[in-house]
């Protein structure tokens, strides 16, 4: 049994071709697209942008170790933020305990219907 051959308009073909080029970011189709106003160059940043951004930016790579000089707690430090989460921890616990009792407080009745006579 023969297979059918597909056709395809060549305008067809040269729109797909364009599409990839578009796409895969050809620089002959950027130009094209430019002129086109279907993309546009990338604009100088600001002024006040250049000044609060670093030139060089130190970025740390992925899967790097950094080693820094962190300020360790003092035992007085550690036992003052200790107890300071103790005593958010108690008042956690007694808004909790209010909020409950407030949330056992009975429904309201029913609204008493009016007849229809």
């Amino acid at each position: 049994m023969p297979q059918a051959l597909v056709r395809t308009s060549p305008k067809v073909v040269c729109a797909a071709a364009l599409l990839g080029m578009l796409l895969g970011g050809c620089e002959a189709a950027r130009g094209v697209a430019e002129f086109t106003d279907l993309a546009t160059k990338p604009a100088e940043p600001k002024p006040f942008v250049l000044e609060t951004r670093p030139q060089d930016p130190k970025y740390v790579p992925v899967g790097t170790a950094v080693t820094r000089d962190a300020k360790r707690k003092t035992v007085e430090e550690f036992k003052k933020l200790e107890a300071e989460l103790e005593a958010k921890r108690i008042s956690n616990e007694a808004a909790g305990v209010q909020a409950q009792s407030l949330g056992k407080t009975p429904p309201p009745a029913p609204a008493a219907a009016q007849p229809s006579n």
